[in-house]
């Protein structure tokens, strides 16, 4: 019915308020809390680093927890500081900050979730946030998602929303969506973290089931960098105020599928914004006898450095590619693999292809849009990932990052 790209389109159900917390940028906001109305649902996907942020090992309790449903939902997050390796004193924040969220809106620990993105191992100071709830409480709204999406920005050089409108059963569904990303990106699931709401009633069970799906065929296939962030978290919710009294398959799948459009949308604008990039790479494995392997190849590809920069430089180095294919040291039959770059065939019975014009190839390769095919020719399953070149500017802001 209609996609966004950068309108979001509001969620019945879910307030939104912003501000500078003062505890890091200086005439931006940096701080967001997003509520949402009793009898709303939240399922998630948290990073699978064994060095998780305090904020990410409280959302994994309370996802697992049951939820108040006559009490809201509360998401509180900050830009600037990750609470990240903090020891005690990141567990003792997070606890500070439930208790102050807890009376402010009646709602139990459970039903209160937190994100933090930034710098890691610097000690979060929670009362100067805690300072700020009363004011950010006064200001929510229903209709304020660009501040929301800019506020929870790092390194990032644009924000990230998506909203998609659908009929299910005669009714109007929404889903939208903001994310913020653009270093430390690689499954799972990046220094990225992603807020998707939508009105419609559905249940625990089936959220949590299509959101884990929706994040493997999203987010999960994107890196920039090849480093897994310790604070990659996604938030789906509803507030369930669309009901619809027919369910079936059907309309989960048509559900699933906007989902989807939303999540994906959002991890390619996340690739589109890595740190210092100028191309956007598409690279596809296919016809691999296992989906892990085709993964692993498609994310070595992914993640060399020399691919990367030869990319960043418009260089037809194939080369590279075969290396980053032999180094997964996943068997296969040479003679088999086709490369192809921009739709060109690069490679062909374990050899280059004769008479390959690589001054064209070249100018193919200036493009914003890159795309790498790789055939093995063994088998039916495939994996395609998305990432990013690499440029001089990445180094310059990462080696300038906590400046």
């Amino acid at each position: 019915m209609k996609s966004k790209g950068e309108e979001f389109l509001p969620i019945v159900g879910l307030h939104q308020a912003t501000c500078c917390s003062e505890t890091k940028y200086v005439g931006r906001d940096d701080l967001l809390l997003m509520i949402l109305d009793k009898g709303s649902i939240i399922s998630g996907c948290l990073t699978k680093s064994s060095a998780p942020s305090a904020p990410v090992m409280w959302c994994r309790k309370n996802f697992k927890s049951t939820l108040k449903p006559r009490e809201p939902i509360v998401i509180l997050v900050n830009a600037g500081n990750a609470n990240a390796f903090t020891g005690k004193e990141g567990d003792i924040a997070c606890q500070k900050k439930a208790t102050s969220l807890s009376n402010l809106f009646n709602c139990n620990n459970s039903n209160i979730f937190f994100a933090s993105t930034g710098v890691i191992g610097e000690t979060l100071h929670a009362q100067a946030i805690i300072n700020k709830l009363p004011i950010l409480k006064k200001s929510l709204v229903n209709n304020n998602f660009s501040s929301a999406a800019a506020a929870i920005l790092t390194t990032d050089t644009k924000t990230k929303i998506c909203s998609k409108q659908f009929i299910i059963d005669n009714n109007v569904v929404t889903i939208s969506g903001f994310a913020k990303g653009s270093g430390m990106i690689f499954p799972n699931m990046a220094t990225m973290l992603a807020f998707v709401f939508t009105d419609y009633s559905i249940d625990k069970k089936t959220l949590n089931q299509l959101t884990k799906k929706a994040v493997d065929n999203s987010f999960n296939k994107i890196s920039v960098d090849g480093d897994t962030s310790t604070s990659d978290s996604v938030f789906v919710s509803s507030t369930r105020k669309v009901k619809v009294k027919k369910t079936s398959n059907s309309f989960k799948d048509i559900f699933y599928q906007n989902l989807l459009a939303v999540m994906v949308n959002l991890a390619k604008s996340i690739v589109l914004d890595g740190e210092g990039s100028k191309k956007f790479i598409e690279i596809e494995v296919k016809k691999v006898k296992d989906k892990k392997s085709a993964r692993e190849i498609a994310f070595s590809i992914a993640n060399s450095l020399l691919v990367k920069t030869a990319m960043a430089g418009s260089d037809p180095n194939w080369g590279r590619i075969v290396m980053a294919i032999g180094k997964t040291q996943k068997i296969f039959n040479m003679e088999k693999l086709k490369i192809f770059v921009q739709s060109q065939l690069l490679t062909k019975n374990g050899r280059v292809v004769k008479n390959i014009n690589e001054e064209n190839l070249k100018k193919e390769l200036e493009k914003k849009y890159i795309k790498i095919i790789v055939d093995l020719d063994s088998g039916k399953q495939s994996f395609t990932a998305w990432t990013s070149d690499l440029t001089e500017q990445y180094i310059k802001i990462n080696a300038d990052y906590r400046s």
